[in-house]
């Protein structure tokens, strides 16, 4: 009998169950973290009470020991969580230095030995330390997650930035073909929110739903304990929308200056795991913008793109801080990325996708936070280092002793697994039954 357990989170919280379900039958036993009330209530009518750890505030808070010698970087995950950031420091900070005794005991007590979650919130990066930092554990944490390209595979991540990838080198599962450029399939996705949130209907159901607490658990470590920080929060997103798109001037690509060579910068949506717990110490994109440009030669040119899902994180006077910065100018939102690729010499990005296309395309990328594809000939991880000591052109010629497109496409087939990792509100595919084999199956492989 093999022990393994989920943490519950939203809509994913839904694929989990369904993968456990199937695992039950290959005598795997199923273990839960849940932070939310009404999952929690949901998940007892399926699973054994003791196989379930509720952590929510209340009853976290109320753990009277706290004899952890274990330092997980507390405040570090204070300030990176976007709803602990808001909260009050009462309870906040106490709140994970309690939870990381609790886990550990629920780990050890039922010998549990690996945890499968995602790297968005706080609670789910002290587990994920905790598992690192306390090896007597003999416990994994794994965090499944798309690997974006090629559309339709996951990989099995083994640290919180999703830059190390479990390497499991299934036999079943061989495939040395090339990766071949597509566009990620969660793009559609968006596009379809990004029309959903212009319209009326959509923001009177925020408004319905601020009104009422609809699915408001005040209980809940995601949740904003106060309506009022809610309602700041929601409204300036609307505001800023509005604001950006009577205000806000883009350039077209036709009309940018023709005799300068060309780098990218696209921006995060914000808040967002990508930038916020990925992107960790590179989380200020205003500064990073300003930084690039320092060391922009004379004969280059700087374009920055806004994330199209992004459209109402940032205020106005974000955009007019870009715009001062000579040489640089913002490209209309809609602008095809693949064009700007075929146009640039280089791309910058904190964890992007934009850098993975980018090196398929036989561009130089560099990103600022530690990815999987850095592993790929013409992706580099860089620094604040390697701006004051190097040239932006030297940066850009710099030979690389990594792996050409065909050894990567290799190795990342080889270690991922095919299969739609999502949730069931943003793609109901990965539901389907079909699909929940293929994620089953990848599971077994990598416990077993």
């Amino acid at each position: 009998m093999k022990n393994i357990c989920f943490i519950a989170n939203y809509y994913k919280t839904d694929v989990f169950v369904e993968i456990a379900k199937v695992l039950k039958a290959d005598h795997v036993k199923s273990f839960w973290i849940i932070p939310n009330r009404k999952q929690y209530e949901t998940l007892k009518t399926m699973f054994p009470n003791n196989q379930l750890l509720y952590i929510g505030k209340k009853e976290v808070l109320a753990h009277k020991n706290n004899e952890s010698n274990i330092d997980l970087k507390i405040n570090e995950l204070v300030f990176g969580d976007r709803v602990l950031r808001e909260e009050s420091e009462t309870w906040t900070f106490d709140y994970l230095l309690k939870l990381q005794e609790l886990v550990y005991k629920f780990i050890k007590n039922n010998s549990i030995q690996f945890i499968f979650g995602e790297v968005t919130w706080a609670h789910e990066l002290v587990v994920h330390r905790l598992t690192l930092a306390a090896k007597e554990l003999k416990c994994q944490y794994l965090n499944p997650h798309t690997i974006r390209i090629p559309n339709g595979r996951f990989a099995f991540f083994t640290d919180e930035f999703q830059s190390k990838i479990k390497e499991v080198y299934p036999s079943s599962d061989l495939n040395t073909d090339s990766i071949q450029l597509e566009k990620p399939s969660y793009l559609g996705i968006n596009d379809k929110l990004i029309a959903k949130k212009g319209t009326l209907k959509y923001n009177l159901v925020l408004i319905k739903n601020f009104i009422f607490r609809t699915n408001q658990d005040p209980n809940d470590p995601t949740l904003y304990s106060s309506a009022l920080t809610q309602f700041k929060i929601r409204f300036a997103e609307i505001f800023n929308r509005f604001i950006f798109k009577r205000f806000v001037s883009e350039i077209l690509i036709q009309n940018l200056p023709q005799n300068k060579k060309m780098l990218l910068f696209t921006l995060h949506k914000q808040p967002e795991a990508s930038i916020d717990v990925i992107g960790r110490y590179y989380e200020n994109q205003l500064e990073l913008i300003t930084n690039i440009w320092r060391v922009l030669p004379e004969n280059y040119i700087l374009i920055v793109k806004e994330h199209s899902n992004a459209i109402g994180d940032r205020n106005f006077s974000f955009y007019k801080s870009v715009q001062k910065l000579r040489n640089t100018y913002l490209i209309n939102n809609k602008t095809d990325s693949y064009d700007l690729l075929d146009k640039c010499a280089a791309v910058f990005t904190v964890s992007g996708t934009i850098a993975y296309e980018a090196a398929l395309k036989g561009k130089k990328a560099f990103t600022f936070a530690p990815v999987f594809f850095n592993g790929m000939n013409g992706c580099l991880e860089v620094s604040w280092k390697d701006f004051k000591n190097k040239s932006l052109e030297s940066l850009i010629n710099k030979d690389q002793q990594t792996l050409g497109v065909n050894e990567f496409s290799s190795w990342l087939l080889k270690n991922s697994f095919k299969g739609i990792m999502s949730d069931s509100f943003g793609d109901p595919r990965c539901m389907h039954q079909d699909n929940i084999k293929l994620l089953s199956t990848a599971f077994l492989i990598v416990i077993k």
